[in-house]
Formats: structure tokens, sequence, C-alpha cells
């Protein structure tokens, strides 16, 4: 006798049955859970190193391969390590160390290591043979990796540094190595976040010595310190000038017994600069700006000697 159920009820099994049927693939084995074409590539995710192709192994859920340079690692991970500080040259030398020791060792570049490298020499763009190959090595990072991988999101975002160096996007759609990446015009520096400070050691005890950071602070005076700033920027590649003069004001009593005397503003020379330089050129041209408008200053009722000095970044 076939057993009768509530229509609802047959509705279930069958539904049921579906799903175990969908759900059932009869082409798996046992033996090979995931099949050749279907196996993670390097940087892909698994759950197990049978889900890598070839010899990667599964390490924190990704392919990984095992063949390394424990040498060519260390100086990769110094490289990162002076890159933290700042130290952008000293960082791309240990980069290149790394790659020279995967080489003699005839061990094929990971890419992570060639994607930190090419990082590396896009911070330091403001050598322009930097930052072409900086393009180049960041392209070939991006050709190397998986399209969702997070190496391929750090490339980009390193790439879009080099736009103001002359980048030209379409290289990048390639799916092979541009000969020549900042073919455009680079962009000049933007000087509307600029900043110019005043500072003073020792700082004058006098009241009327506040006259002399307002007078710089000035729009008039700001204007031709950018000036000074941008001309520097482009000889030196420094983001930051600093120009520091030794100061005096003295008073001057009047040889007349029925006028006052004065104060006068004196701006000494500033030793150790080298003739040419970037540094004495931005000095030179600092004190072009400063020195007549401080004479001019009448507002000083205060003797001092101090040492200004002036940022512009």
């Amino acid at each position: 006798m076939i057993p009768r159920y509530p229509r609802g009820m047959r509705g279930a099994f069958v539904s049921a049955a579906l799903l175990l049927v969908v759900a059932c693939d009869s082409r798996a084995k046992a033996s090979d859970p995931a099949r050749p074409e279907q196996k993670s590539k390097e940087y892909e995710s698994c759950g197990a190193t049978m889900h890598c192709d070839g010899d990667l192994r599964c390490f924190d859920s990704m392919c990984r391969r095992t063949a390394r340079s424990t040498v060519g690692d260390y100086y990769a991970a110094l490289g990162a390590s002076l890159r933290g500080k700042g130290e952008i040259e000293g960082a791309i030398d240990s980069y290149n160390r790394a790659l020279g020791h995967y080489d003699s060792e005839k061990i094929a570049l990971p890419p992570d290591v060639d994607c930190a490298y090419g990082a590396a020499l896009a911070a330091g763009k403001a050598k322009k043979d930097h930052a072409e190959l900086g393009a180049r090595v960041l392209h070939r990072c991006i050709l190397a990796v998986p399209s969702a991988s997070l190496l391929r999101d750090h490339a980009l975002a390193d790439l879009a540094t080099l736009n103001d160096a002359g980048l030209d996007p379409l290289t990048l759609g390639r799916t092979s190595l541009a000969d020549v990446y900042l073919t455009r015009a680079a962009s000049g520096p933007s000087t509307d976040k600029l900043t110019v400070t005043v500072t003073a050691t020792p700082v004058p005890a006098g009241k009327t010595y506040q006259g002399i950071p307002e007078l710089i602070g000035g729009a008039e005076i700001k204007n031709a310190l950018v000036a000074c700033w941008t001309t520097y920027n482009a000889a030196s590649k420094k983001d930051a000038m600093t120009v520091s003069m030794p100061i005096k004001s003295g008073y001057i009593p009047s040889e007349y017994e029925d006028e006052a005397g004065v104060y006068t503003m004196k701006i000494d020379p500033t030793a150790g600069l080298a003739a040419g330089s970037p540094d004495a050129a931005a000095d030179q041209c600092v004190r072009s700006v400063i020195e007549p408008a401080i004479k001019d200053l009448k507002t000083i009722r205060d003797a001092f000697a101090t040492k200004l000095t002036i940022t512009v970044k």
C-alpha cells in the first residue's frame, strides 16, 4: 500500500529530493576534491593545501609558494622598516638587495616583494628615475597577482601617487609591460595648502616683537615666500623650506635733546651655506623679501637679539 501524505507534506518531500539532486556532483571524487581547473592560484583563497594549484601551499587561508630566499626576505623586511621611517633611499637600496639575492639563488621573485619594491620607488618619486621604474614595477605587480587581491589594490593606490609625476594610466591597460610610463607632463606642486610659520630662538621678551611674525604672516609677504618655496622645491625636491637668520633690534639715541631716538633692525648673514646650493638660494630669496619689510616696520620698541626661523611647507 502506497502511503498517502497531505498535499503540503508531499511538496516538501519533492523539494528535498530536488535539493539533494542539485547538491550532488556526480563528477566529484573523494580523491580529487578540487579539479585542476578549479584550484586556487597564488594569493587566492584556500581551505587546505589540496585546494592550491601546483606546488603552492595553503597558509592563513591563502595559497603561497614555499620557495623563498631567507636573505632576500630579510632585505625586503628591512626595506619595509626603512620606508616606514621615511628613509626612502635606504628602503629602495634594501629592496634592490632583496632582488639581487633572489636572482643569485635562482629563485623566482615573489610578487609580494616586487610589489613592495614598486611602492618604495613610488615613494621616492621626487627622482624621475625612481618614479618611472616604480610605475613599471607596480604594473608588473598588478599583472602577477589576482584581480581581487589586496596586493593589487595597494599597487593601484601607489600608482595613483604617480599621477602628478606624469603617469599615463592607459599604459596600465596593457597585458604586457610598456616601454615608458611617465609620458604626460608632470604637474607642478600645489601651493594652496602651504603654511608659513615663524619662530624665534630665544623668544624676545619685549611685546612689540610680535609685530614681526604678524608682518611675515600677512598675505603679501606670504605670497612672496611661497614663490621662494616654489623655486626651492623645484631645485631640491623637498617639501619644506626652512631659512634661519640672526636678527637684532637696537636703540639709537637722537643727536638732539628734543627728539626721541629710534630702533633699528639688522639681519646678519647666515653661515655655513654652500654657494650655489638650493639652501643658499632659498636664504637669499627669503632675505630679499623679509629684510626690507622688517626695516620699514615702525612698531618695534624693544631691543633684542634672536635667530628668526621661517618655514614654508
